[in-house]
């Protein structure tokens, strides 16, 4: 469990920093993912399935290329914050997170637009969304 809150924090510093100065530092996503493989490999045998690992990097890796796709529209941060929840979790799990943060954010955006409170080509940081998504899927 402690572990979860782990990812909390990582993601929670990220939030903070995507939504004050819309960047995402890489030093605590990458700090994050190197303690989520240590702890997997501590675990032993059943805490390390390479293919599970392997399935819970999909949605990273997909926003990643979207990031190059989109020529950053979608941040390459946003990316390495999958990656690292997605070393954290499993499948399921991290699509959950994401899915949570999506609508989330599709919500808000909608709702902040109605009230005329951005305009449509204004930037929404994702990170705070993707700890709303985390945080609801560890109380599950």
């Amino acid at each position: 469990m402690w572990i979860d809150f782990f990812m909390i924090f990582c993601v929670g510093l990220c939030a903070m920093c995507d939504a004050v100065e819309q960047k995402i530092p890489l030093a605590v996503v990458w700090t994050g993912m190197v303690v989520a493989v240590c702890l997997k490999v501590w675990n032993g045998p059943e805490g390390l399935s390479l293919m599970a690992l392997g399935l819970s990097l999909l949605p990273g890796l997909g926003f990643w290329m979207l990031g190059r796709i989109t020529e950053e529209k979608i941040g390459y941060g946003d990316g390495w914050m999958l990656l690292m929840i997605g070393l954290y979790t499993d499948l399921p799990r991290c699509f959950l997170i994401l899915l949570i943060g999506l609508l989330a954010e599709s919500f808000a955006g909608l709702a902040l637009l109605a009230f005329h409170r951005i305009s449509k080509d204004q930037r929404i940081p994702f990170a705070p969304f993707l700890l709303l998504g985390a945080g609801v899927v560890v109380c599950m």
